[in-house]
């Protein structure tokens, strides 16, 4: 049996839309419908140095990285910072439409990797864009639109919690 590497058609790409990334993947996977092993796996990044992501990355993933861009589901949380660095915001949030229609489905932030601690780190080219879910009314097992941190299922069976979960492009 071909393994997932060998049955890909040539020049296929893993490479989602943002609308794909929160719309399905994210949503999937607030709702704990996601597959045994998904393409993207779930990777606390804060734990890890940006040079170690996508070694980890691709012991994981089903879907290779090209050493340059990988997605992982990662708890959030206020705390973002690694052994050598940490994350610094830049910028401000911005809304991800859904298609066909201008009423967001989540959001999107963007943090930059800087090497040692603040005030003083120096930043990187290591880019972390963080795709949040805004849920809609008829869905209560995904998180508040007007409180995204809000768990509403706590029996939830995921090994990280729920009310934390974002998706990320680093």
């Amino acid at each position: 049996m071909a393994g997932p590497m060998e049955a890909r058609q040539v020049g296929y790409v893993f490479k989602p839309t943002e609308e794909q990334l929160v719309g399905h993947f994210l949503k999937k996977k607030l709702e704990g419908e996601m597959e045994k092993h998904p393409a993207i796996p779930e990777i606390y990044i804060y734990n890890w140095e940006p040079s170690e992501l996508f070694l980890i990355y691709d012991g994981f993933s089903e879907e290779p990285s090209n050493e340059r861009e990988c997605y992982c589901f990662c708890a959030g949380g206020r705390q973002r910072t690694t052994p050598s660095g940490y994350w610094k915001e830049t910028g401000r949030k911005r809304d991800i439409p859904g298609s066909g229609t201008d009423e967001p489905i989540g959001f999107k932030r963007i943090f930059v990797y800087h090497e040692g601690r603040q005030p003083r780190g120096r930043g990187t080219n290591v880019v972390n864009h963080e795709y949040h879910l805004y849920s809609d009314d008829s869905n209560s097992e995904t998180s508040d639109r007007a409180n995204p941190g809000a768990t509403i299922q706590p029996d939830h069976p995921m090994e990280m919690p729920i009310h934390n979960q974002s998706l990320s492009r680093i």
